[in-house]
């Protein structure tokens, strides 16, 4: 009888320690990296990204990739693949104008449903 007992903990034991849930993956869309935020373009993220992993107060000191354009005022689609808030404002480095809250480990594929199209001049991460 103890042997019978012995062996059922034995066998629970390793079905439960088999069906153990690992968390869940880390869910980005491809099309940005893990742990940054990405603006797009155009909408549907489309055309160039600038990709941050920090807040950047200014971005007009910012060029799409392969261009002579600044990322100021023409983005028009985001995502954010960090683990945190991302806060967009619309008036140069005083980061003081309207605002877009972009949530933790969300997207966006057009600003323009929220008024906030061709509108980013300051990038806030919220720490």
């Amino acid at each position: 009888m103890r042997r019978t007992i012995a062996l059922t903990i034995a066998l629970m034991s390793t079905v439960t320690a088999l069906t153990v849930v690992s968390p869940a993956a880390h869910a980005d869309n491809t099309k940005c990296p893990r742990n940054r935020f990405c603006l797009f373009e155009h909408v549907n993220f489309g055309g160039k990204r600038a990709v941050f992993g920090w807040t950047d107060r200014n971005l007009v000191n910012n060029e799409w990739p392969r261009s002579t354009r600044t990322v100021n005022n023409r983005a028009s689609s985001m995502i954010n693949n960090m683990g945190v808030p991302v806060i967009l404002k619309d008036i140069d480095h005083s980061c003081r104008g309207r605002d877009y809250t972009a949530r933790r480990e969300s997207e966006d594929r057009s600003f323009s449903n929220n008024s906030f199209n061709d509108k980013a001049s300051c990038l806030i991460v919220v720490r």
